[in-house]
């Protein structure tokens, strides 16, 4: 089963979360929503630190995962 990260932001109001990161994950079987609290648009910059943990997480998990298939 492939797996799909979304980060985003609970204050981005170009798209608003509730329009676009939680549709996707309920529209993508096995997707993972991260919600950034206060986080903007623009969340890779103004939460740097947050997006780079949940990334490296996510693909610490993918390569678990493909390890066994």
């Amino acid at each position: 089963m492939q797996q799909l990260l979304v980060i985003h932001g609970d204050s981005d109001r170009i798209l608003p979360i509730a329009v676009t990161g939680a549709r996707t994950q309920k529209a993508v079987s096995g997707a993972r929503l991260v919600t950034v609290e206060g986080g903007p648009h623009g969340l890779i910059w103004t939460h740097a630190e947050i997006v780079n943990r949940e990334l490296l997480d996510f693909i610490g998990q993918r390569r678990s995962a493909g390890a066994d298939a």
